[in-house]
């Protein structure tokens, strides 16, 4: 009977363990994407995701006619800084965060899906280059 208990006391440790350090794993993704979780774009006014933030499920044509509705997205207050809140989100960011699981985002120049990009592997934060202060849509591939 002891010898069932023992064995029942470690199988209970390991399990309570490996809940342990399933909690810092997910902790530490949910870093990406300013702690959101699923399939998002998400860009910055600032550098190392710094300042004001926007995200995107969905491919944006133009930064400027968000979902179509003739308004621009504005960077809002996420708790990274208030600098760029209130901008407009086109021409206007510095970093990226992909909180996607297997999608990989690309940030374009121009609008609807032309010129230079920066993409975004899945579950990566970084700066952009090819469209520093000049991205102007978004894409899922």
């Amino acid at each position: 009977m002891r010898a069932v208990l023992a064995a029942g006391g470690v199988l209970a440790a390991g399990v309570v363990g490996s809940l342990a350090t399933a909690v810092p794993a997910q902790a530490a993704m949910s870093d990406i994407c300013g702690g959101r979780f699923g399939n998002e774009f998400c860009l910055y006014y600032n550098s190392y995701q710094k300042g004001g933030a926007a995200g995107a499920t969905s491919d944006v044509a133009n930064w400027d006619n968000f979902g179509g509705t003739g308004y621009p997205l504005n960077f809002a207050d996420w708790g990274l800084g208030t600098a760029g809140v209130g901008q407009h989100v086109k021409n206007n960011a510095a970093s990226y965060a992909n909180s996607a699981w297997s999608k990989t985002g690309a940030s374009y120049y121009n609008s609807n899906f032309s010129g230079a990009y920066d993409l975004a592997a899945p579950q990566t934060k970084g700066q952009l280059v090819n469209t520093y202060n000049e991205n102007a849509s978004f894409r899922w591939r």
